[in-house]
């Protein structure tokens, strides 16, 4: 399926549904489980997408496609509370029938860039009682590309909240022009208006202890689901420009000095 645009998201939204059945006893046992590898991209940016705690989204290997416990963005668990895009019916515990709903994508989209989705999906439906069997597995691909030539309404800008936590920094490069980025990356509730580029105040530190902030501003790109979503202060570092093994950013009001993974 490809994904399209609607209003300020480019997304693909999808259903699974399934029913399962168990004669003479109940359907407790019987769980789905869903799995996602790929990429997102932003004009030849690969961003980061965090599925759960340490685990991210990779290109190559399938994760499950978010936390099983603790936030339960994970689809499926039955352990987890009902939800209207996760839910068994008639009731959680030991409903037969299972219906969900995502819709993968980037948030918060701007003029005159290229959005890039390539996303493949593994959905099982498991039997529980013998570890985790697997009864039946199927797959699915989410894949396209968008070129914003018209502004879509832009929703108000916001400072970092409460909620918005800063899981990481790393050195990488773009994979069109081969410039260097810094991204700092944010984990956050789904459907919060977008990130300034300003919430974030940077000083990158050499190795050798020199200091300077970027010459450029961050471009904020976000990226997600129903459940959950991973935010990119990307800072594109022109020629000259010292390579940093660390950052000091300033957050509301206080200091957050971090190191920078360099891929």
């Amino acid at each position: 399926m490809a994904p399209t645009v609607t209003g300020t998201n480019f997304n693909a939204p999808f259903n699974v549904s399934a029913t399962f059945s168990n004669p003479g006893g109940t359907c407790t046992p019987g769980e789905y489980r869903q799995l996602v590898k790929g990429t997102f991209k932003v004009n030849g940016t690969t961003l980061d997408h965090v599925l759960c705690g340490q685990v991210k989204l990779q290109p190559n290997v399938l994760n499950e496609d978010g936390c099983p416990s603790g936030s339960c963005t994970a689809y499926g668990h039955r352990a987890c509370p009902q939800d209207p895009i996760d839910q068994y019916l008639p009731q959680r515990g030991d409903g037969c029938d299972f219906m969900m709903y995502d819709a993968p994508g980037f948030s918060n989209i701007s003029k005159g860039k290229t959005y890039s989705v390539d996303l493949s999906f593994e959905g099982r439906l498991i039997n529980t009682a013998p570890g985790g069997t697997i009864l039946i597995s199927k797959t699915w691909t989410t894949t396209g590309s968008v070129v914003t030539m018209e502004p879509p309404a832009v929703a108000s800008t916001t400072s970092l909240q409460a909620a918005d936590k800063i899981v990481g920094v790393h050195l990488t490069h773009n994979s069109e022009s081969g410039a260097p980025e810094l991204h700092v990356v944010v984990t956050r509730p789904t459907g919060l208006p977008p990130l300034d580029a300003a919430a974030i105040t940077l000083v990158m530190v050499d190795a050798a202890g020199h200091r300077a902030k970027p010459s450029r501003t961050a471009d904020v790109h976000e990226i997600g689901n129903r459940a959950r979503a991973t935010a990119s202060f990307v800072y594109t570092l022109g020629p000259g420009e010292i390579t940093p093994a660390s950052v000091e950013m300033t957050v509301h009001g206080g200091q957050v000095k971090m190191k920078v993974e360099k891929r």
